[in-house]
């Protein structure tokens, strides 16, 4: 368990503490891509902002309930803007990451079947780039498991948990549209999301707590059980993303965020964290860590041409979708909608 030194919040202690900068850096940057979310999600409606709330909320919900309950990790005492044990910004990069998959997804035209899926591979694909070298920063700190262990020191389960997280929100967000269409008063309903939300990833974290003493005993143990998990997650996502029967890409009217930062957002995260490696000098200690780092940040450029060429599709066969330009060149001031 979570013990009490980790989390001395008195006044004179935040007072006297000095900032660190790394930290400040993280929040403020943070924020403001929560706040051009918000703002982005505000001129579609109603609707698109409270999903975003929500994911902030259930990101709050989310941190706080594993701290309390499981008591498997506890983050520094660095961050500045904290409910009780949860950083705020931890919350609102939580919104903002699943936001951006369900965006990107949408974009793709997967049906709202299959979508849950594809939107958990997109978000674990950031905490399977970054998780590893956040610890090693001194973000937060897994209990009991040590560097050599798990995955560079993460446990599997948080992988594994990482796909249940995204796939509960997203399946009862996406609900709450479908049911919002036929009567747009159920559009409040997207706050109380984040409880069955939660409930979901309690659920599904059962199987992995029983089993993985079973299957593997050790200190941040589960691999097999997670990369298991992880292509039944391939295989729906594949046919969803791939298969016959896809929807018109779209979304741009219902979306929480700009596809433009949906993507800068995942290129941000990620290429913060992968400077942070090569800067503590790492990168040639863990060239496995390393390579995974670049490969999944070199994949945001296919997946950027894969919307692109589906919105073009979309564009060139109906004038229904509002096709949106070419993401990978998101940071250009000549991007036009």
């Amino acid at each position: 368990m979570v013990t009490a030194a980790f989390y001395d919040r008195s006044a004179a202690a935040l007072y006297h503490r000095p900032v660190n900068p790394v930290y400040l850096l993280l929040e403020v940057s943070a924020t403001i891509f929560f706040i051009g979310a918000a703002l982005a999600a505000a001129r579609r409606g109603r609707l698109p902002f409270l999903e975003l709330v929500s994911a902030a909320i259930f990101g709050i919900l989310l941190e706080e309930g594993d701290q309390l309950i499981y008591g498997t990790y506890h983050y520094a005492d660095a961050w500045v803007l904290v409910i009780d044990r949860a950083p705020l910004v931890i919350g609102l990069s939580w919104a903002i990451i699943i936001a951006g998959a369900m965006r990107i997804t949408d974009a793709l035209g997967v049906r709202r079947r299959y979508a849950p899926f594809v939107d958990a591979l997109l978000a674990i694909s950031l905490d399977l780039a970054f998780d590893a070298i956040a610890i090693r920063i001194g973000l937060w700190t897994w209990i009991g498991v040590d560097a050599s262990q798990g995955w560079f020191g993460v446990p599997w389960g948080n992988f594994y948990a990482w796909l249940f997280v995204t796939l509960g929100f997203s399946l009862m967000t996406r609900w709450v549209r479908e049911v919002a269409t036929r009567q747009q008063a159920r559009e409040w309903l997207q706050l109380a999301v984040p409880l069955p939300a939660f409930a979901i990833l309690s659920a599904a974290i059962l199987p992995f707590h029983f089993l993985q003493p079973v299957v593997d005993p050790a200190d941040g143990g589960g691999g097999v059980l997670f990369v298991l998990t992880l292509l039944i997650f391939l295989a729906v996502a594949g046919w969803g993303a791939f298969g016959p029967g896809r929807d018109v890409p779209d979304g741009q009217r219902t979306a929480i965020l700009d596809l433009r930062l949906a993507f800068v957002t995942r290129v941000a995260m990620q290429g913060f964290f992968l400077v942070a490696l090569v800067w503590m000098g790492l990168a040639l200690q863990l060239p496995v860590l390393f390579g995974v780092a670049v490969l999944f940040l070199a994949a945001e450029l296919p997946l950027a041409a894969l919307v692109r060429a589906r919105l073009a599709s979309a564009g060139a066969g109906t004038a229904a979708p509002e096709a949106e330009p070419d993401p990978a060149v998101a940071m250009s001031p000549r991007w036009e909608r």
